[in-house]
Protein backbone atom coordinates (compact mmCIF):
# COMPACT_ATOMS: atom_id res chain seq x y z
CA UNK A 1 0.00 0.00 0.00
CA UNK A 2 1.40 3.50 -0.77
CA UNK A 3 0.07 7.07 -0.26
CA UNK A 4 -0.48 9.30 -2.44
CA UNK A 5 -0.07 12.93 -0.85
CA UNK A 6 -1.99 16.01 -2.25
CA UNK A 7 -1.60 19.51 -1.26
CA UNK A 8 -4.15 21.30 0.59
CA UNK A 9 -4.39 23.82 -0.86
CA UNK A 10 -5.36 22.65 -4.52
CA UNK A 11 -8.96 23.67 -4.82
CA UNK A 12 -11.40 20.07 -5.43
CA UNK A 13 -11.60 20.12 -9.03
CA UNK A 14 -13.62 17.98 -11.64
CA UNK A 15 -12.31 17.37 -14.87
CA UNK A 16 -14.56 15.96 -17.61
CA UNK A 17 -11.96 14.33 -19.89
CA UNK A 18 -14.85 12.43 -22.42
CA UNK A 19 -18.39 11.97 -22.71
CA UNK A 20 -18.14 8.45 -20.43
CA UNK A 21 -15.15 9.03 -18.32
CA UNK A 22 -14.56 11.51 -14.99
CA UNK A 23 -11.77 12.68 -13.50
CA UNK A 24 -11.79 13.78 -10.18
CA UNK A 25 -8.10 15.66 -9.91
CA UNK A 26 -7.95 16.11 -5.86
CA UNK A 27 -10.22 15.21 -2.85
CA UNK A 28 -7.92 15.39 0.41
CA UNK A 29 -4.45 15.15 1.49
CA UNK A 30 -3.34 11.89 2.00
CA UNK A 31 -5.54 9.72 -0.19
CA UNK A 32 -4.08 5.94 0.22
CA UNK A 33 -4.29 3.76 -2.40
CA UNK A 34 -4.00 -0.23 -2.58
CA UNK A 35 -3.63 -2.85 -5.44
CA UNK A 36 -6.41 -5.37 -5.86
CA UNK A 37 -5.46 -8.35 -4.92
CA UNK A 38 -6.81 -11.22 -7.16
CA UNK A 39 -8.63 -14.66 -5.84
CA UNK A 40 -9.89 -17.68 -6.77
CA UNK A 41 -12.20 -18.17 -4.01
CA UNK A 42 -14.96 -15.83 -2.65
CA UNK A 43 -15.67 -15.92 1.01
CA UNK A 44 -19.65 -16.83 1.82
CA UNK A 45 -19.47 -16.30 5.26
CA UNK A 46 -19.16 -17.97 8.89
CA UNK A 47 -21.73 -20.51 9.64
CA UNK A 48 -22.08 -23.47 12.03
CA UNK A 49 -21.14 -26.71 10.62
CA UNK A 50 -22.84 -30.10 12.27
CA UNK A 51 -21.50 -33.38 11.22
CA UNK A 52 -23.74 -36.24 10.29
CA UNK A 53 -22.79 -39.72 9.59
CA UNK A 54 -25.22 -40.73 6.07
CA UNK A 55 -27.52 -44.11 6.44
CA UNK A 56 -24.61 -45.86 4.03
CA UNK A 57 -22.37 -45.12 6.60
CA UNK A 58 -23.91 -46.54 9.29
CA UNK A 59 -24.31 -50.54 10.09
CA UNK A 60 -26.76 -51.90 12.45
CA UNK A 61 -25.89 -55.37 12.87
CA UNK A 62 -28.57 -58.06 14.18
CA UNK A 63 -28.25 -61.55 14.88
CA UNK A 64 -29.44 -63.27 11.78
CA UNK A 65 -30.34 -66.34 13.71
CA UNK A 66 -31.67 -67.49 16.74
CA UNK A 67 -28.46 -69.04 19.28
CA UNK A 68 -26.06 -68.50 21.88
CA UNK A 69 -23.01 -65.92 21.08
CA UNK A 70 -20.29 -68.48 21.46
CA UNK A 71 -17.75 -65.82 21.02
CA UNK A 72 -16.84 -62.03 20.46
CA UNK A 73 -13.86 -61.05 18.44
CA UNK A 74 -13.95 -56.93 19.02
CA UNK A 75 -14.73 -54.82 21.71
CA UNK A 76 -16.35 -51.49 21.67
CA UNK A 77 -15.31 -48.31 19.82
CA UNK A 78 -12.35 -50.82 18.50
CA UNK A 79 -11.14 -50.10 15.12
CA UNK A 80 -12.58 -52.91 12.25
CA UNK A 81 -11.64 -53.83 8.59
CA UNK A 82 -14.00 -54.80 6.18
CA UNK A 83 -14.86 -58.67 6.53
CA UNK A 84 -13.36 -58.71 9.81
CA UNK A 85 -14.65 -61.62 11.76
CA UNK A 86 -17.18 -59.64 14.61
CA UNK A 87 -18.85 -62.40 16.76
CA UNK A 88 -19.93 -66.62 16.57
CA UNK A 89 -23.28 -67.58 17.34
CA UNK A 90 -24.34 -70.97 17.75
CA UNK A 91 -27.78 -72.02 16.98
CA UNK A 92 -29.81 -74.87 17.45
CA UNK A 93 -32.26 -73.01 14.47
CA UNK A 94 -29.55 -72.92 12.13
CA UNK A 95 -28.46 -76.64 12.53
CA UNK A 96 -32.20 -77.57 11.87
CA UNK A 97 -32.52 -75.89 8.89
CA UNK A 98 -29.20 -76.99 7.51
CA UNK A 99 -30.57 -80.47 8.26
CA UNK A 100 -33.44 -79.77 5.94
CA UNK A 101 -31.14 -78.42 3.47
CA UNK A 102 -28.70 -81.65 3.61
CA UNK A 103 -31.71 -83.61 3.46
CA UNK A 104 -33.22 -81.90 0.51
CA UNK A 105 -29.52 -82.39 -1.41
CA UNK A 106 -29.71 -86.25 -0.65
CA UNK A 107 -33.62 -86.58 -2.22
CA UNK A 108 -31.86 -83.92 -5.42
CA UNK A 109 -29.17 -86.46 -6.30
CA UNK A 110 -31.12 -89.84 -5.58
CA UNK A 111 -34.10 -88.16 -7.88
CA UNK A 112 -31.69 -87.50 -9.99
CA UNK A 113 -30.56 -90.82 -10.87
CA UNK A 114 -33.40 -92.33 -10.69
CA UNK A 115 -34.34 -89.85 -13.78
CA UNK A 116 -31.12 -91.13 -15.18
CA UNK A 117 -31.68 -94.55 -14.35
CA UNK A 118 -35.50 -94.60 -16.12
CA UNK A 119 -34.96 -92.03 -19.06
CA UNK A 120 -33.45 -95.04 -21.89
CA UNK A 121 -36.35 -97.15 -20.37
CA UNK A 122 -38.85 -95.09 -20.94
CA UNK A 123 -37.24 -93.80 -24.26
CA UNK A 124 -37.41 -97.55 -25.10
CA UNK A 125 -41.11 -98.18 -24.12
CA UNK A 126 -39.75 -100.95 -21.32
CA UNK A 127 -41.43 -97.99 -18.37
CA UNK A 128 -44.34 -96.77 -18.84
CA UNK A 129 -44.68 -92.71 -18.87
CA UNK A 130 -46.51 -92.31 -15.70
CA UNK A 131 -43.41 -93.38 -13.55
CA UNK A 132 -40.55 -91.76 -15.51
CA UNK A 133 -42.82 -88.37 -15.10
CA UNK A 134 -43.41 -89.09 -11.51
CA UNK A 135 -39.50 -89.42 -11.60
CA UNK A 136 -39.18 -86.09 -13.38
CA UNK A 137 -41.89 -84.19 -11.26
CA UNK A 138 -40.04 -85.42 -7.82
CA UNK A 139 -36.41 -84.46 -9.17
CA UNK A 140 -38.05 -80.91 -10.10
CA UNK A 141 -39.37 -80.60 -6.21
CA UNK A 142 -36.22 -81.17 -4.27
CA UNK A 143 -34.14 -78.66 -6.97
CA UNK A 144 -36.58 -75.84 -5.99
CA UNK A 145 -36.22 -77.21 -2.33
CA UNK A 146 -32.58 -77.52 -2.21
CA UNK A 147 -31.96 -73.79 -4.21
CA UNK A 148 -35.09 -72.49 -1.32
CA UNK A 149 -32.90 -73.94 1.59
CA UNK A 150 -29.65 -72.69 0.22
CA UNK A 151 -30.64 -68.84 -0.37
CA UNK A 152 -32.41 -69.32 3.08
CA UNK A 153 -29.10 -69.92 4.95
CA UNK A 154 -27.03 -67.31 2.84
CA UNK A 155 -29.36 -65.24 4.69
CA UNK A 156 -29.28 -66.38 7.63
CA UNK A 157 -25.63 -65.44 7.38
CA UNK A 158 -23.46 -68.51 6.27
CA UNK A 159 -21.01 -67.55 3.75
CA UNK A 160 -20.80 -68.88 0.07
CA UNK A 161 -17.71 -70.58 0.50
CA UNK A 162 -19.97 -72.26 4.03
CA UNK A 163 -22.29 -73.45 1.90
CA UNK A 164 -20.54 -74.77 -0.98
CA UNK A 165 -18.53 -76.59 1.37
CA UNK A 166 -22.04 -77.97 3.26
CA UNK A 167 -23.15 -78.85 -0.06
CA UNK A 168 -19.86 -81.33 -0.89
CA UNK A 169 -19.19 -83.27 2.26
CA UNK A 170 -23.15 -83.31 3.66
CA UNK A 171 -22.06 -82.25 7.32
CA UNK A 172 -23.97 -79.29 9.03
CA UNK A 173 -21.70 -75.96 10.55
CA UNK A 174 -23.41 -75.71 14.53
CA UNK A 175 -21.99 -71.70 14.49
CA UNK A 176 -22.45 -68.61 12.26
CA UNK A 177 -19.85 -65.88 11.83
CA UNK A 178 -20.62 -62.34 11.43
CA UNK A 179 -18.17 -60.35 9.79
CA UNK A 180 -17.87 -56.39 9.57
CA UNK A 181 -19.93 -55.18 6.77
CA UNK A 182 -17.65 -51.79 6.33
CA UNK A 183 -14.99 -50.78 7.74
CA UNK A 184 -15.35 -48.23 10.50
CA UNK A 185 -15.50 -48.35 14.50
CA UNK A 186 -17.95 -50.42 16.72
CA UNK A 187 -20.06 -47.71 17.68
CA UNK A 188 -22.13 -49.61 19.69
CA UNK A 189 -22.30 -53.48 21.92
CA UNK A 190 -25.43 -54.91 22.65
CA UNK A 191 -23.94 -58.60 23.53
CA UNK A 192 -21.75 -60.68 25.35
CA UNK A 193 -20.37 -63.93 25.53
CA UNK A 194 -22.90 -66.67 26.61
CA UNK A 195 -26.15 -64.24 25.99
CA UNK A 196 -28.72 -66.09 23.87
CA UNK A 197 -30.27 -64.27 20.99
CA UNK A 198 -33.65 -63.68 19.10
CA UNK A 199 -33.27 -63.88 15.65
CA UNK A 200 -33.70 -59.77 14.66
CA UNK A 201 -32.00 -58.75 18.18
CA UNK A 202 -29.70 -56.31 17.96
CA UNK A 203 -26.24 -57.08 18.64
CA UNK A 204 -23.82 -54.18 17.50
CA UNK A 205 -23.27 -51.03 15.33
CA UNK A 206 -20.20 -50.55 12.78
CA UNK A 207 -19.82 -46.94 11.89
CA UNK A 208 -17.14 -45.00 9.10
CA UNK A 209 -16.58 -42.38 10.68
CA UNK A 210 -14.80 -41.05 7.76
CA UNK A 211 -17.55 -41.18 6.15
CA UNK A 212 -19.18 -38.08 7.91
CA UNK A 213 -20.97 -35.52 5.79
CA UNK A 214 -21.02 -31.34 7.13
CA UNK A 215 -24.52 -29.96 7.26
CA UNK A 216 -24.56 -26.23 7.29
CA UNK A 217 -28.08 -23.77 7.75
CA UNK A 218 -27.50 -21.45 4.87
CA UNK A 219 -29.66 -18.14 4.23
CA UNK A 220 -31.85 -18.73 0.99
CA UNK A 221 -30.18 -16.34 -0.99
CA UNK A 222 -27.06 -18.25 -0.82
CA UNK A 223 -28.50 -22.41 -0.77
CA UNK A 224 -31.13 -21.46 -3.64
CA UNK A 225 -28.17 -20.99 -5.96
CA UNK A 226 -26.15 -24.41 -4.98
CA UNK A 227 -26.51 -27.48 -7.58
CA UNK A 228 -25.52 -31.11 -6.54
CA UNK A 229 -21.96 -31.87 -7.03
CA UNK A 230 -20.91 -28.29 -6.94
CA UNK A 231 -17.40 -27.64 -5.60
CA UNK A 232 -16.91 -25.23 -2.50
CA UNK A 233 -14.58 -24.70 0.05
CA UNK A 234 -14.41 -25.01 3.74
CA UNK A 235 -11.30 -23.17 4.55
CA UNK A 236 -8.87 -24.61 2.03
CA UNK A 237 -10.44 -28.06 2.23
CA UNK A 238 -12.26 -28.66 -0.98
CA UNK A 239 -16.22 -30.01 -0.62
CA UNK A 240 -19.21 -31.07 -3.00
CA UNK A 241 -22.74 -30.31 -2.70
CA UNK A 242 -24.33 -33.58 -1.68
CA UNK A 243 -27.90 -32.42 -1.48
CA UNK A 244 -29.88 -29.43 -0.58
CA UNK A 245 -33.04 -29.21 1.33
CA UNK A 246 -36.43 -28.55 -0.18
CA UNK A 247 -38.01 -26.65 2.16
CA UNK A 248 -37.12 -23.64 4.46
CA UNK A 249 -36.86 -23.65 8.14
CA UNK A 250 -39.62 -21.24 8.68
CA UNK A 251 -37.99 -19.50 12.00
CA UNK A 252 -34.63 -18.83 10.59
CA UNK A 253 -35.43 -18.80 6.71
CA UNK A 254 -32.55 -20.79 6.52
CA UNK A 255 -32.05 -23.69 4.20
CA UNK A 256 -29.78 -27.46 5.32
CA UNK A 257 -27.20 -28.01 2.83
CA UNK A 258 -24.86 -31.43 2.88
CA UNK A 259 -21.40 -31.48 1.88
CA UNK A 260 -19.54 -34.08 1.21
CA UNK A 261 -15.62 -33.53 2.17
CA UNK A 262 -13.38 -35.08 -0.57
CA UNK A 263 -10.66 -36.04 1.93
CA UNK A 264 -12.24 -36.86 4.69
CA UNK A 265 -14.00 -34.74 7.51
CA UNK A 266 -12.28 -33.04 10.44
CA UNK A 267 -15.80 -33.33 12.76
CA UNK A 268 -17.04 -35.88 13.94
CA UNK A 269 -20.69 -37.40 13.93
CA UNK A 270 -22.76 -34.55 15.88
CA UNK A 271 -19.72 -32.29 16.63
CA UNK A 272 -20.38 -28.52 15.39
CA UNK A 273 -17.79 -26.28 14.91
CA UNK A 274 -18.12 -22.57 13.07
CA UNK A 275 -16.48 -22.66 9.57
CA UNK A 276 -15.59 -20.28 6.97
CA UNK A 277 -17.80 -21.23 3.28
CA UNK A 278 -16.12 -20.24 0.38
CA UNK A 279 -16.86 -20.28 -3.60
CA UNK A 280 -14.30 -21.16 -6.24
CA UNK A 281 -15.09 -17.84 -8.22
CA UNK A 282 -12.38 -15.37 -9.51
CA UNK A 283 -12.76 -11.94 -8.04
CA UNK A 284 -10.77 -8.94 -6.51
CA UNK A 285 -10.48 -8.06 -2.60
CA UNK A 286 -10.34 -4.83 -1.66
CA UNK A 287 -10.81 -3.42 1.91
CA UNK A 288 -14.69 -2.41 2.71
CA UNK A 289 -13.56 1.09 2.69
CA UNK A 290 -12.69 1.55 -0.79
CA UNK A 291 -16.07 0.74 -1.96
CA UNK A 292 -19.04 3.36 -2.29
CA UNK A 293 -22.31 3.75 -3.16
CA UNK A 294 -22.99 5.92 -6.62
CA UNK A 295 -25.51 6.65 -8.63
CA UNK A 296 -27.37 3.19 -7.15
CA UNK A 297 -24.55 1.65 -7.70
CA UNK A 298 -21.63 0.14 -6.15
CA UNK A 299 -18.55 1.72 -7.32
CA UNK A 300 -14.38 2.38 -6.59
CA UNK A 301 -12.24 5.21 -7.42
CA UNK A 302 -9.52 4.15 -9.64
CA UNK A 303 -5.54 6.33 -10.07
CA UNK A 304 -6.06 7.94 -13.05
CA UNK A 305 -3.42 9.96 -14.10
CA UNK A 306 -3.18 13.11 -11.31
CA UNK A 307 -6.93 12.13 -10.14
CA UNK A 308 -9.15 9.13 -9.64
CA UNK A 309 -11.77 8.28 -11.94
CA UNK A 310 -15.12 6.17 -10.58
CA UNK A 311 -15.38 2.57 -11.48
CA UNK A 312 -18.32 0.71 -11.00
CA UNK A 313 -17.81 -2.70 -9.40
CA UNK A 314 -20.22 -5.74 -8.38
CA UNK A 315 -19.77 -7.05 -5.23
CA UNK A 316 -20.05 -10.36 -4.50
CA UNK A 317 -19.46 -10.63 -0.90
CA UNK A 318 -17.73 -9.55 2.23
CA UNK A 319 -15.93 -10.40 4.96
CA UNK A 320 -15.18 -8.18 7.89
CA UNK A 321 -13.40 -5.00 6.67
CA UNK A 322 -12.48 -6.65 3.42
CA UNK A 323 -14.99 -7.18 0.27
CA UNK A 324 -15.16 -9.34 -2.85
CA UNK A 325 -15.95 -7.74 -5.85
CA UNK A 326 -15.56 -8.06 -9.28
CA UNK A 327 -15.18 -5.40 -12.84
CA UNK A 328 -13.79 -5.44 -16.27
CA UNK A 329 -12.03 -2.32 -15.42
CA UNK A 330 -10.38 -3.41 -12.85
CA UNK A 331 -6.56 -5.32 -12.92
CA UNK A 332 -4.18 -6.28 -10.29
CA UNK A 333 -2.34 -3.03 -11.12
CA UNK A 334 -4.86 -0.89 -10.72
CA UNK A 335 -4.19 1.91 -7.46
CA UNK A 336 -7.60 1.86 -5.42
CA UNK A 337 -8.22 4.11 -3.45
CA UNK A 338 -8.48 2.70 0.56
CA UNK A 339 -8.94 5.88 2.84
CA UNK A 340 -9.94 9.28 1.81
CA UNK A 341 -12.42 7.82 -0.47
CA UNK A 342 -15.46 10.08 1.45
CA UNK A 343 -13.58 13.45 0.42
CA UNK A 344 -12.97 11.89 -3.32
CA UNK A 345 -16.99 11.15 -3.13
CA UNK A 346 -17.97 14.49 -2.16
CA UNK A 347 -15.95 16.19 -4.98
CA UNK A 348 -17.41 13.73 -7.16
CA UNK A 349 -20.99 14.49 -6.29
CA UNK A 350 -20.74 18.21 -5.30
CA UNK A 351 -19.30 18.75 -9.18
CA UNK A 352 -22.06 16.86 -10.46
CA UNK A 353 -24.70 19.15 -8.47
CA UNK A 354 -23.03 22.19 -10.42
Amino acid sequence: MRKLFIPLFVLLMLSQLSAKELIVTSGAAGVKTAKPKPTERVYLGSYLARGQLPANEVYRIDAPVEGIVERLYVHLYEPVKRGQKLLLIKSPELLELEAKYIDSLIQLEYNRAEVDRLKPLFEAAVVAKKRYLEAENMLIKFKTQSSFYRHLLLEWGLTKSQVDEMTETKKPLATVAIYAPISGIVNDMAVYPGIYLQRGKHAMTVINPKGVHLVLALPVKIAKHFERGEKLFIGDKPVKVESVSASVDPRTQTVAVHLVPEKGSSLMAGEKRNVKLYRPERAYMLPASAVIEYNDKEAVFVKSGKGFKPVVVTVISRSGREVYLRSKELTAASDVAVSGVIALKGALEGAGGD
